[in-house]
């Protein structure tokens, strides 16, 4: 596996605080950059695609990118989080939209670059809490945890190869 890919793991499935968890992925942000947010962004899109919920529109299929606590988007700055988180729900969104249409062509919207050169490790820090605590929530409903953990890092795994 990719070392940014497993740190992105690592980042996702190691219990720690928010607060923790955003030093630690402002931290590895500058050692991997673009290729951890990368990682991040598709191990929240495997984790959406086998675990996400449905959208408020009642689409079938639609895999939807759960709000973390204002608190957790906070840490990333006020203002700043709301941003990222915007912005992560937009590209996750047409990505989604793309893959249900069978293209590999986005509609227009901010790109994954976009996030990370914006955003850095504040973005990684909200995508590795979103699949962290998703796999609280399915662990807390029953679900294998490690089962899910292991079906992100197989996708990583694949990705990486």
């Amino acid at each position: 596996m990719h070392p940014s890919a497993a740190r992105a793991l690592d980042l996702m499935s190691t219990p720690q605080s928010p607060e923790k968890l955003l030093d630690a992925s402002r931290e590895a942000w500058d050692e991997h950059g673009y290729p951890l947010t990368y990682a991040c962004f598709t191990a929240l899109v495997a984790f959406g695609d086998n675990f996400g919920g449905q959208g408020t529109d009642g689409e079938a299929g639609v895999a939807v990118i759960p709000r973390p606590p204002s608190e957790v988007i906070i840490l990333a700055g006020r203002r700043r989080g709301e941003e990222a988180l915007d912005m992560l729900n937009s590209l996750f969104t047409r990505v989604r939209e793309a893959d249900r249409a069978g293209t590999q062509e986005l509609a227009p919207g901010p790109s994954l670059a976009d996030l990370d050169k914006n955003f850095k490790g504040n973005a990684a820090y909200l995508m590795a809490y979103i699949v962290g605590s998703g796999v609280e929530t399915l662990v807390a409903e029953g679900q294998d945890g490690q089962q899910v953990l292991n079906s992100v890092a197989q996708f990583l795994e694949d990705l990486s190869s």
